[in-house]
């Protein structure tokens, strides 16, 4: 799935609401749909709104490692503010429950609009407030669910006619949220005519978390009054709400102060673009980065400086100019450090920022910071390939993350990655498979990986099909596509030969997939949490709208049937394979009009049911012949069924070139035999009549065993 309007191939995070299943970090997940059908309204109305306060914390998986790393830069951050230039007047809430003179509020709520206090002890289910070094002021729409459409909180009027440079600091916490349809707002006003008229100075954005915010308000520098407020609006609905602590005025130094605020190794991904996490394993060759955030501690902006990283003797630095990183905020920059070698890379890189503004800070101890980079350089074992299965919607607001890393693996691992996007509960819905996926993932987006040790955000996909691909196969997986245009039935001949013996319930299911998808109808909009860029960037979706309209919308990889059932066919593959033996088993697809075939995939999975394992796969455009070069060796027997469907007698024609014991053996959806004759020892041509008059109507799976060879074909018996 990918933006129409001439962006990259889209990358996204992509649930119903939040979810995360890296390392430390675990958001509760309520993304299936189905969860809503057994709620009452009001638990639905928390858990949606609990879900929309996540979304503004999460961005991508390196985002919320960045989160862990910077936790205590920012608690430093909210203190060292009062030392930085002079503090005019402050007030941290600390001194009582009542508003402090000269302060006063207008409400419409009920719950008395403003209120001082433990911010822990006025939070409420879905806006739940972290502490912040004793109490703050909190108006909290969630708890009241009343008219909160004009909380105003002014301060005392202030004579700034000595000063020529002024900051307004005060901590922030801000959800902006919605809910059914109502936005909240935040904003700061000035008046210079004693609250006559007011002047927006800045509408407020949400994080989710404690913040310090700097105001420049050095435009009202001269004035003998200027009056201050801070106005909540809750959208006429039910919200979050709003809590302010450490509110003072400042007159800024000029003292330039920065440092790193963390650096993080891993796998940079362009097209996010992000570099993610917890990699441990690259192939020889290519690179790693770094990522890295330059604060801003002082009330100089920072316009330029230079980042450098060092590992021995080796070192190389990138500059950064033309920018404009104002106090409190931060700016990320990636460094690429050198490629993977063979074999195990332990290493300590310094990663370090200077020549900042062209000179130095105050204060170079923060400057730098050790990254240990623990590698592995791999290259994948050959004869094998990875399914990655994707649970998505369209109604999925974080799938776009999902689709993202589906054409990142698509793309970059053309001949490895084998991508299929399940759909839920939208027009590319197969129910079929969609059930089997719901089964395996907690929510939307969640992938399966060879459906191997559980579930994976998308954006673990490449780095568990690393681990997966220096496995070494146990069977190679073939095909021959055939298609008939008339009919529009589509034929996969799948051929296994097993390189060691494999001895237990294997099943073989075939998938087609189509690419480029599109549809004109609403169902096919597509929900997008990236809209606005407040989630972080994603591929071009942080340019398109909250409901991407279904014509600027193209879904790919988009799996369109699975044969016979999400395990794979019953009896398709015997008990017993011997090292060395080979198999064939026929499965076919005839496709709707409206599904292009010259867009489709056939994907043959292995699948060992006692585990649900994918054990190897393979994957062709459609139609597709395997070349002479890559035949596998068989075809010592050929078999055909006729009349098929049949409702009495089939025939079974056979061409052995050698002689050989055949097997005959019919077994039903679930595995059941219920046919079985042993023909003795057969050479050349020969048609074997089978008797189905008995047998309901249904797919069954026929077998002919050779000995060294098995080929399977479906027999459809009609009524």
């Amino acid at each position: 799935m990918w933006p129409q309007s001439g962006f990259m191939h889209s990358w996204r995070l992509c649930c119903s609401f939040a979810y995360c299943s890296l390392p430390f970090v675990f958001v509760s997940n309520i993304c299936q749909v189905q969860t809503f059908f057994f709620i009452t309204d009001v638990e639905s109305k928390h858990l949606n709104k609990f879900a929309a306060y996540f979304t503004k914390q999460l961005k991508i998986t390196s985002l919320m490692l960045k989160r862990l790393l910077f936790a205590s830069f920012s608690s430093l951050l909210l203190t060292s503010a009062f030392s930085q230039g002079t503090v005019i007047s402050q007030e941290n809430f600390n001194s009582g429950t009542t508003l402090p003179a000269g302060w006063s509020q207008t409400t419409l709520a009920t719950d008395g609009g403003w209120i001082i206090g433990d911010p822990e002890a006025l939070s409420s289910d879905a806006f739940a407030i972290a502490p912040n070094d004793g109490n703050a002021i909190v108006t909290n729409d969630d708890g009241c669910d009343c008219d909160k459409s004009a909380d105003v909180l002014t301060l005392p009027a202030m004579n700034m006619t000595a000063l020529t440079s002024a900051y307004l600091l005060f901590d922030l916490y801000y959800i902006n949220g919605a809910y059914q349809g109502n936005q909240e707002s935040f904003e700061l006003k000035a008046s210079v005519d004693n609250g006559t008229t007011w002047t927006t100075v800045k509408s407020f954005d949400g994080a989710g978390d404690w913040r310090t915010e700097a105001i420049d308000i050095s435009s009202f520098a001269g004035s003998a009054s200027v009056t201050f407020s801070f106005t909540y609006n809750d959208g006429t609905g039910w919200n979050y709400g709003a809590a302010l602590d450490n509110i003072r005025f400042v007159e800024p130094d000029a003292v330039l102060r920065a440092s790193l605020a963390y650096a993080v190794a891993g796998r940079y991904v362009d097209a996010i673009p992000a570099v993610l996490p917890f990699y441990d394993k690259f192939w020889v060759g290519q690179h790693f980065s770094v990522e890295g955030s330059i604060s801003n501690d002082g009330f100089v902006p920072i316009t330029s400086f230079t980042a450098t990283w060092t590992q021995g003797a080796q070192t190389a630095s990138q500059t950064y100019s033309d920018l404009d990183i104002p106090f409190t905020k931060t700016y990320e920059f990636v460094l690429d450090l050198p490629a993977i070698e063979a074999g195990a890379n332990n290493d300590d890189y310094t990663i370090t920022i200077s020549n900042i503004n062209g000179g130095q800070d105050n204060d170079a101890t923060d400057n730098s910071e050790s990254v240990n980079v623990n590698v592995e350089g791999v290259e994948p074992v050959a004869g094998r390939k990875v399914v990655l299965e994707e649970g998505t919607g369209t109604w999925c607001q974080w799938c776009p993350r999902g689709d993202v890393m589906m054409d990142f693996m698509a793309e970059n691992y053309p001949t490895l990655a084998i991508p299929i996007a399940v759909h839920n509960a939208d027009p590319m819905k197969v129910t079929v498979y969609d059930t089997g996926m719901g089964g395996l993932i907690s929510g939307y987006p969640s992938g399966l990986v060879d459906r191997a040790d559980g579930e994976y955000d998308p954006l673990e996909f490449e780095k568990q099909m690393i681990e997966r691909l220096l496995i070494p196969p146990t069977v190679s997986v073939e095909h021959n596509v055939g298609y008939n245009a008339t009919t529009r039935q589509i034929t996969v001949e799948s051929h296994l030969h097993f390189l060691q013996q494999m001895n237990g319930d294997f099943r073989i299911a075939m998938v087609i997939t189509e690419d480029e998808v599109t549809g004109i109808t609403s169902t096919w909009r597509q929900s997008n949490a990236y809209a606005g860029g407040a989630n972080g960037p994603m591929g071009g979706y942080e340019s398109l709208p909250g409901l991407v309209p279904a014509n600027q919308m193209v879904y790919d990889h988009v799996a369109r049937t699975i044969f016979n059932s999400f395990t794979g066919a019953a009896g398709s593959v015997p008990a017993t394979n011997p090292a060395g033996s080979t198999l064939s088993f026929t499965s076919t697809y005839t496709h709707p009009v409206a599904q292009e075939v010259g867009k489709m995939h056939a994907i043959t999975m292995l699948i060992n049911n006692a585990t649900g394992e994918i054990v190897n796969a393979e994957q062709t455009a459609v139609p597709f012949t395997i070349t002479a070069t890559n035949e596998p060796a068989k075809e010592a027997v050929t078999v055909d069924v006729y009349p098929n469907p049949v409702s009495d007698v089939a025939t079974v024609a056979l061409n052995l070139k050698e002689q050989a014991d055949v097997q005959l053996r019919l077994a039903d959806v679930t595995g059941k035999i219920v046919y079985e004759a042993n023909m003795g020892k057969l050479a050349g041509e020969h048609k074997l009549p089978i008797r189905l008059q008995h047998l309901n109507a249904g797919t069954y799976m026929l077998t002919v065993n050779t000995g060294a060879e098995v080929t399977t074909k479906p027999v459809m018996v009609v009524r």
